[in-house]
């Protein structure tokens, strides 16, 4: 979840044919809510990639600035990694992700850091969200994409160093805390809000959601609401790791 689609990347060449009948066994409604969800994914990681690369350049400590480019990095993996399943499943990548651009790029402009410590929390609180979000949305499409989604929305440790530098920064002037506690929550409101624009944007991607497309279970109003629950939660422990109040 802003910035420009990256176009050179020849696993997203949307000419590409796929190497194998991945997605066969999934009817075409299911087949396209899951190419939906997959291109929300790699608009995000697009996304990420740029502005965490953008960050990096901001941060003047050398281990900082290494763990924003790695994120960065793997953000860009994940893109790849993303667009090559849409066009295994027979998708267009550059497609699947416009619908979700404007949503994206809108959460972005309004949630703009002023300084280093704002883009830290931003990829630490924001991004954390998102990827919540997006695991718990995994549980209702087939195996292969969802290993594929949990790989892209995975934390591979780099986050720790962005813990620490908040958490120094704060030690070192307490009055940092409050603007900082209030930043997370607008972080987690506006993230929230546009999760669910990004939920009902297509009709293929609320309907594997909820289950009306395909024959596997998808998310009552119970669940729903019990997922709203533990994307709390988490938001909550990692506002407690950064030493803010949620």
């Amino acid at each position: 979840m802003s910035d420009e689609m990256t176009p050179d990347v020849s696993a997203a060449d949307p000419a590409a044919k796929p190497a194998k009948s991945a997605g066969a066994h999934l009817g075409e409604r299911e087949r396209e809510g899951v190419i939906d969800l997959l291109g929300v994914i790699a608009y995000g990681s697009i996304s990420g990639f740029t502005r965490m690369a953008a960050d990096s350049e901001m941060a003047s400590d050398m281990h900082l600035k290494t763990a924003l480019a790695g994120m960065a990095v793997k953000e860009f993996t994940n893109y790849e990694l993303l667009v090559s399943h849409i066009v295994e499943l027979g998708g267009d990548p550059w497609e699947a992700m416009t619908p979700f651009k404007e949503a994206f790029d809108a959460y972005h402009a309004r949630t703009k850091p002023r300084d280093v410590l704002e883009g830290l929390v931003k990829a630490y609180i924001g991004d954390g969200i998102a990827n919540d979000f997006f695991r718990e949305i995994a549980r209702y499409v087939d195996d292969e994409s969802r290993e594929i989604i949990e790989q892209a929305s995975g934390d591979d440790g780099r986050t720790e160093v962005i813990v620490g530098a908040v958490r120094d920064a704060i030690h070192k002037e307490r009055t940092l805390a409050g603007p900082l506690a209030l930043w997370g929550r607008r972080l987690v409101g506006e993230a929230l809000s546009q999760g669910q624009l990004v939920a009902v944007e297509r009709d293929a991607l609320s309907e594997l959601i909820l289950g009306t497309s395909h024959d596997r279970p998808g998310a009552g109003l119970e669940e729903i609401g019990q997922i709203m629950t533990r994307l709390t939660d988490a938001h909550q422990k990692r506002m407690g790791a950064l030493g803010l109040i949620a």
